[in-house]
């Protein structure tokens, strides 16, 4: 890593500093970076954007008597994050930005009145109106009530899973519009895009900018997407008990009653820390630890390093880790949902698909199976097998490309 020159002038790019515990959390929303650092990093950095050189912070805080900070290795740290440049060099941080154009992720701005109109009083008021009113039916109408064998399906499995498909996706798209609204409510941009959580493909929004934000004003944005999840499930209850009106008792109430199922499986699935859901987005703000993943990480590779006296994990040298006792805690939540993630998989999901391809395999060979009979299971294991072998591939890149790394 290179050191500073004392008598070096710095360029600083925009940054925004905001408290976070008794650190602070200093970032650019431009290059969606962030970074926590004790008081004494605030304090080089508020003075190179003075336009200080490193030998007169040195000087400054050495006359203060304060806490002490190896200006060095901390400017030489700004420099290789891109935070700072030496004064020549400053055409380089619109180069880098320059090179976020590539992103394929779509871009969202909104304007802020209009999304802080969605999210104003009145519009609250509306949407606990409907949340509750859809609650009310639901106790007192059991076939309102959310239907927990909703998935079993015994026919029409094809068509059930493709308009399932096409209804989640649309629930999925309302929930990372809300994240993104909430955020545009504070002027922040956000990037939409397809990634994974383990196998699990996801839509995604990123709201890295967020972080430039007071911690206070973070949390709507945070829990935005759960807030439509929830509104999601009451209209589509409203629509349900509409249907029933009407004498409707078919395919379409059993449609309904599927997605409202899979919408609550996603927001159960949100308490899912592990996977740096929405969750643990808003527990790592509440706690003050941003990087409590990152922690963690490197935590657990340390902890197997010297578990196994160094022939497995890496070393982590010197770690300064925010809070050990809740790096710990969550550190058990880790790996023991992990452990049920591949659990699920292994001992529930693929059986069950194996039993359907069974199925297929006999409609396939059976005279007396109906045509429609033997495409419909083909098709649907065919789709199943699609989005799994998706997921799979999705996850073996991004863990080889960080081995990469």
């Amino acid at each position: 890593m290179e050191t500073a020159m004392d008598d070096a002038q710095y360029f600083v790019v925009p940054l925004s500093i905001q408290p976070e515990g008794e650190d602070f959390l200093i970032g650019s929303a431009e290059m969606d970076e962030f970074y926590q650092v004790p008081a004494a990093g605030r304090t080089v950095v508020t003075l190179l954007q003075a336009g200080k050189t490193p030998g007169e912070i040195k000087a400054m805080l050495a006359a203060e008597g304060g806490e002490m900070v190896d200006v060095d290795d901390f400017v030489a740290m700004l420099r290789e994050i891109g935070f700072v440049y030496p004064v020549n060099e400053a055409h380089l941080h619109q180069e880098r930005l320059a090179g976020r154009d590539e992103d394929k992720r779509i871009l969202f701005r909104a304007d802020p009145g209009i999304a802080r109109a969605v999210f104003s009083a009145p519009v609250l008021v509306g949407y606990l109106a409907v949340v509750g009113y859809a609650g009310y039916l639901a106790l007192f109408d059991p076939a309102l009530r959310i239907d927990r064998h909703a998935f079993f399906i015994e026919r029409d499995l094809a068509l059930t899973l493709v308009l399932l498909l096409v209804l989640s996706s649309l629930a999925v798209a309302l929930h990372e519009l809300g994240h993104m609204l909430a955020a545009a409510r504070h002027g922040v941009s956000s990037r939409l895009g397809i990634g994974n959580r383990l196998w699990n493909i996801v839509a995604e929004a990123d709201l890295s900018g967020i972080w430039a934000l007071p911690k206070r004003q973070r949390y709507l944005p945070l829990m935005a997407g759960m807030m439509v999840d929830l509104l999601v499930i009451a209209l589509v209850t409203l629509a349900i008990a509409a249907l029933r009106r009407e004498g409707e008792t078919g395919f379409a109430i059993f449609l309904l009653q599927a997605l409202v199922l899979q919408v609550v499986v996603t927001i159960v699935w949100q308490f899912n820390l592990f996977l740096k859901t929405d969750v643990y987005y808003v527990l790592s703000n509440y706690l003050s630890y941003p990087n409590l993943d990152a922690d963690a990480r490197v935590y657990l590779r340390d902890c197997l390093y010297r578990v196994s006296g160094g022939r497995l994990g890496t070393s982590a040298e010197a770690p300064a880790y925010r809070s050990v006792r809740v790096l710990r805690v969550f550190s058990v939540l880790w790996i023991v949902g992990r452990i049920a993630a591949l659990s699920l998989l292994l001992l529930v999901f693929l059986p069950t698909l194996a039993r359907y391809a069974a199925k297929s395999y006999e409609a396939y060979r059976d005279p007396a199976a109906s045509t429609y009979t033997m495409y419909d299971l083909g098709i649907f294991v065919l789709l199943s097998a699609i989005i799994f072998v998706g997921g799979v591939y999705m996850w073996l890149r991004g863990r080889w490309a960080a081995r990469r790394a």
